[in-house]
């Protein structure tokens, strides 16, 4: 088994380990969890920038706990999926359609594993990615949580996106943004400004140290170009009507990276969908403290009842 080892940070039962190639070449690393005994279905989780599958592990097996199977992947330019940018901490978006495309042909390839109904549960930029494949039809699901998903960031406004899109065009989209980091350090907890779970963060440092391959530092012109891209494309008022099933959106109060006032604009535009704020949470929530991580799981558990009933025994 390939997969990063820490004390603590056990694979969920049963995982397996998958690489295989984007329809472009690029190499792709994922994972399949089979469900602990009869599959209510299976859940499919979208990492956020940076992210890594080891890092959801614990959601893994609480999902497994609660009868899913797991999909899980490393987007193209992290996690131990392969660079189209050198140097390998650099991420780098050619389009955000890429990833998005890249979602589909994943669950095309490896659907027949995968036990229906399918959930989708999508994090911060995992959120915009999915949500830009779901708007492009390269995917579908039965049932869908977002979680403070990047619809909107708030260190970029309408100059920003401008100027990132300019350099793009004049070739400059594998060098860094501007004022990103350059090299990977580990993050001291103090300055974090994802979760107030000192474990859980630690855990993610751990991770990191432990694989080298795992670290990533900033951003590319071509990944803000990409990001700044694939927002404006959320704006049209009709852009998501063909999603009619039960999605939620869920938004933490202390919120550093996203914009959250997006969330609300786009989830008035889904048919079918909850919009719920948890107090006190920063950006992570599923990797935040436990009181916090326990308003995440009834909201998920709500809508698994919806979309996955349990049969009765």
């Amino acid at each position: 088994m390939a997969f990063v080892q820490i004390p603590g940070n056990p694979a969920p039962e049963g995982a397996e380990e998958i690489r295989f190639k984007a329809r472009d070449g690029v190499e792709l690393r994922a994972m399949i969890a089979p469900a602990r005994g009869p599959a209510r279905g299976t859940v499919v989780i979208c990492q956020g920038w940076k992210e890594f599958i080891e890092k959801y592990f614990e959601v893994a097996r609480e999902l497994q706990a609660r009868g899913f199977a797991v999909f899980a992947m490393d987007w193209r330019g992290q996690g131990l999926s392969g660079r189209e940018a050198r140097p390998a901490t650099k991420s780098y978006f050619r389009t955000l359609d890429d990833p998005a495309k890249d979602l589909g042909f994943a669950l095309q390839e490896f659907g027949g594993r995968l036990p229906r109904p399918h959930i989708l549960l999508a994090h911060s930029m995992g959120g915009g990615i999915s949500l830009r494949a779901l708007q492009k039809k390269y995917v579908s699901f039965d049932g869908a949580l977002f979680n403070a998903p990047m619809w909107g960031i708030r260190s970029m406004n309408a100059t920003s996106a401008f100027l990132v899109g300019l350099l793009r065009g004049l070739g400059a989209g594998k060098a860094y943004a501007p004022g990103a980091m350059k090299t990977w350090t580990r993050e001291d907890f103090a300055s974090n400004n994802v979760t107030r779970d000192e474990a859980r963060q630690k855990r993610t440092q751990d991770l990191i140290e432990a694989n080298q391959g795992l670290a990533m530092a900033g951003a590319s012109i071509g990944w803000a170009a990409s990001a700044a891209d694939a927002i404006k494309g959320f704006q049209p008022k009709n852009a998501f009507r063909h999603l009619t099933f039960p999605i939620v959106v869920l938004t933490a109060a202390d919120e550093r990276l996203v914009r959250n006032e997006s969330h609300a604009e786009i989830a008035a535009k889904l048919p079918d969908a909850q919009h719920f704020t948890i107090a006190n949470a920063m950006h992570e929530i599923m990797m935040e403290r436990d009181e916090i991580r326990a308003q995440f799981w009834s909201a998920f558990d709500a809508l698994a009842d919806r979309v996955a009933p349990r049969k009765a025994a």
